[in-house]
């Protein structure tokens, strides 16, 4: 994975350890494994996607608020929520 991927769901940058597979083994390089599993996209609507990823992203730097702002600026830009 030379170039520079990110998950088309959530918008985390795809490295080996987290691309995901599709149902076959194969590796599908547009989202990542939580995103993606076992054939089927793990978030339906954008909210639920959203109050999963803030927790993960919250430090002393990101405020909860700023999370949330930044993923619905990205997210409708990403393939999966364009459809």
């Amino acid at each position: 994975m030379d170039e520079k991927l990110i998950c088309q769901c959530c918008g985390m940058p795809l490295t080996e350890d987290v691309v995901s597979k599709n149902i076959d083994g194969s590796i599908n390089n547009k989202y990542c494994k939580w995103c993606y599993v076992d054939g089927k996209y793990t978030y339906k609507d954008m909210n639920t996607l959203i109050d999963a990823c803030v927790k993960h992203m919250v430090n002393e730097n990101f405020t909860e608020e700023q999370a949330r702002e930044y993923l619905k600026e990205i997210l409708p830009k990403l393939e999966h929520w364009k459809k």
